[in-house]
């Protein structure tokens, strides 16, 4: 999860957003180039976390175990995060025990690092075309099964994730899940500039802290996909808020970083995270919305991607989180 002090230091990003220089890049920002840029690419052949195999465009010898048989899933880390320590981590073992998979962290950490955050926004569409080119050419050079492609995104990293999608020439994104996508500097965001629908052919965002930072919040809660799905009403969760809506931020980012916890329990499935379609949390918490209506949905992994709309849950306090229930249309 975010330490405090990143997210201290996101507020000290966001807050510099509103008197920065056009090129929002002060002169004390990181030196960094897209040529640090990496991309980490783990699979059940070298699942350990120090095991990753460097894939570089355009040379083949850098794929190593690269299979373009099996799925390949695309990791994205947020603000002030790494791509080869946290939840990509987490998310990559979860990923290889349940079943053969390609995964591909993309590793931008220089560039997203604190406190420079307008900086590291300006930098989401260039690492989303990089990360884009790397797998336009993995389909056409490595025979990357276009179809089992997906990217997962927290954060900033959502938007970027959505920035591959728009950028990919040679297969269209099948799936993408932004997990509580940042919303500073894209509250009022045309489509183009954040994530949103059009990125793939399926799209769900799992809200977690969503609304304005005056709320102890710095995540979207507009919906902006085929599917965003607000668990305990998607502005803060169970257990987050000891003290105050502040702490929720102060303490590790709480929320913020519940969305992709609720995520990596989904991959194993033991338990489903059972959503109903509602138009609020008020409507749902008041038993307006206690049938399944169009079809009820299992947030996560294995969403059913043949329905859309806004899908409230509750979630436990601790793990396992999902609660459980059928999922089934009435």
């Amino acid at each position: 999860m975010v330490s405090s002090t990143s997210l201290l230091l996101l507020l000290v990003g966001v807050m510099g957003a509103v008197t920065a220089a056009p090129q929002h890049a002060p002169q004390h920002a990181p030196r960094a180039t897209l040529g640090d840029v990496r991309f980490l690419l783990w699979t059940r052949s070298n699942s350990g976390d120090e095991d990753y195999q460097v894939v570089k465009e355009g040379d083949l010898t850098s794929l190593g175990p690269f299979n373009g048989a099996d799925p390949t899933v695309v990791l994205v880390h947020g603000f002030s995060a790494r791509g080869d320590h946290g939840w990509p981590l987490d998310g990559k073992t979860e990923l290889l025990a349940h079943g053969s998979y390609n995964v591909i962290s993309v590793e931008w950490s220089k560039l997203a690092a604190a406190p420079w955050y307008p900086t590291a926004v300006d930098f989401v569409p260039q690492v989303g075309a990089l990360t884009a080119s790397l797998l336009d050419w993995l389909h056409e050079a490595a025979g990357m099964d276009a179809s089992g492609v997906q990217a997962v995104g927290h954060s900033l990293g959502a938007h970027l994730a959505g920035a591959i999608g728009q950028n990919l020439k040679t297969f269209r994104l099948p799936f993408l899940t932004g997990m509580d996508p940042a919303g500073p500097e894209f509250h009022h965001q045309s489509e183009s500039g954040r994530i949103d629908k059009s990125d793939a052919e399926f799209v769900q965002i799992i809200h977690s802290n969503g609304g304005g930072i005056l709320e102890g919040c710095v995540g979207m809660e507009e919906a902006s996909g085929h599917v965003d799905f607000y668990p305990n009403g998607g502005e803060h969760q169970p257990g987050c808020t000891i003290g105050g809506d502040w702490m929720d931020l102060l303490v590790g980012g709480c929320s913020h970083g519940k969305c992709y916890k609720y995520w990596m329990e989904s991959i194993r499935g033991q338990l489903p995270f059972v959503s109903r379609p509602c138009q609020d949390w008020e409507t749902y918490t008041s038993d307006g919305c206690n049938t399944c209506g169009q079809g009820c949905l299992e947030m996560g992994f294995h969403v059913n991607r043949s329905l859309e709309g806004q899908y409230f849950l509750a979630t436990n306090r601790q793990e396992p989180y999902a609660q459980g229930g059928a999922v089934r249309a009435l």
